[in-house]
Order: C-alpha cells, then structure tokens, then sequence
C-alpha cells in the first residue's frame, strides 16, 4: 500500500510539472562598480555579470514569447480579470527598458574608469 501511495505521489507531482516550468523567472538585478574607483579586475568581473544578465533576460523574453504562442491556442472560457497578453506585453517592455538601462549605466562607468585609469 505506501508504494502505491508513493507512485500516486509521483503521478500528480509529474502533472503538475508544466505549471511549475511554464513559469517565466526575472533575472536577479546587476550593481555596476564606479567605474572611477573601480579596479581593473572588478570592471572586468563586472562585464561577466552583465553579459550574463543579458542572456538571463533574452531567456526570460523567450519564456515569454512561448507563453504567448501557448496562449493563442483556442480556449472554450475566456479567464477573468486582467488581460494576460496585455501584462506579457508589459513586462517585456519592461524587460527591454531595463537591458537598455543596465547597458547605458554599465557604459557610463566604463567610460568613467577609462577616463580615471588612462
């Protein structure tokens, strides 16, 4: 009977897998050194963060391109409350508008260590 109960388990938790990867993750936010009291090493490190950052949020819009193609699919009840595609849309302009504004401020202090470190 506890193996029964353990495949049961197993069986329901398996079902409930799409749901739980469905689910797009925001990527954790950058800090970007001051480029003017920076070292080599710490502007170099940060670069790395950054890169990955920016891979982190190209999966993230991915995610939430593949929700809206899953979301086109004909449905028999439309769902109550805020429009979905409305808030995918939202958070990938939000998305966009905070790579843009990582790159500049990321930009900015390299500059700034460039200029303090000729």
């Amino acid at each position: 009977m506890p193996r029964f109960s353990l495949f049961l388990i197993a069986v329901l938790a398996a079902g409930q897998t799409p749901a739980l990867t469905a689910e797009c993750l925001y990527p954790d936010a950058v800090i970007i050194p001051n480029g003017e009291r920076s070292t080599y090493e710490e502007m170099k490190a940060s670069e790395a963060y950054v890169r990955e950052y920016m891979a982190d949020m190209e999966e993230y819009l991915d995610c939430l391109e593949q929700e809206a193609i899953q979301a086109e699919a004909p449905t028999t009840t439309a769902a109550p409350g805020p429009d979905p595609a409305a808030e995918r849309t939202r958070q990938r302009h939000s998305a966009i508008d905070a790579m843009e504004s990582l790159a500049a401020q990321f930009n900015e202090q390299v500059r700034a260590f460039k200029q303090a470190n000729p």
